[in-house]
């Protein structure tokens, strides 16, 4: 009767011990979060030409869903070139867009001169988009206007990517490499077009 007891005692304690090391749900570890968030809206000012380099370019990517760098990335580096038409005349992208020279940083989404290149160089794989640097601009941008624009009757609005028509909402392009893009706001009665393909530097 002992031995039978025994073996009772035994399956019990083999069958507790089971379940105290049967390890518990333990649930996934989420996914690494980017450190850029591609935004496919533009948030700006609503107002007309020209549009000025914003003063405050960490709080505009901040805006934008992007982190400022302490020197640029390498992970992904392509350029883009924008070119906006206001009536038959082409409006300047600022330098510097996006680099805060008081604190040295820098966006992953910048510009260092006038000619309407964009940089991009991230220090991660990631989508950047229209709409994230036309927030750094602090310019307003949809799929019916730029900034305060068309601004009467009659103007209309387009928007064209490597010189083709593109129709939906320009805030939501992705950048490509050696990409050109043409906002054209044209006056009555005239057919928008888009400018010819950017001569690109030899260094691009």
């Amino acid at each position: 009767m002992l031995a039978g007891v025994s073996v009772v005692v035994l399956c019990a304690t083999a069958l507790l011990g089971a379940v105290r090391s049967a390890p518990a749900d333990v649930p996934a570890p989420a996914a690494a979060e980017s450190p850029f968030l591609p935004a496919t809206t533009a948030v700006g000012a609503v107002t007309g030409a020209p549009w000025d380099r914003p003063s405050d370019p960490t709080e505009r990517a901040a805006a934008a869903g992007l982190r400022m760098l302490g020197t640029e990335g390498t992970a992904l580096h392509l350029h883009a070139h924008l070119t906006i038409t206001i009536d038959g005349q082409d409006e300047v992208v600022p330098a510097e867009i996006g680099i805060d020279n008081p604190s040295g940083s820098v966006s992953p989404l910048h510009t260092h001169d006038t000619t309407g290149i964009i940089h991009v160089e991230s220090p991660v794989q990631a989508d950047f988009t229209l709409g994230q640097f036309f927030t750094e601009w602090n310019v307003a941008l949809d799929d019916t206007s730029i900034g305060a624009y068309p601004s009467s009757a009659g103007e209309t609005f387009s928007v064209f990517v490597n010189q083709q028509p593109y129709s939906g909402n320009p805030a939501a392009i992705v950048f490509t490499n050696k990409m050109d893009i043409d906002i054209v706001v044209s006056p009555a009665g005239t057919a928008a077009s888009p400018s010819q393909p950017f001569d690109w530097p030899e260094q691009y």
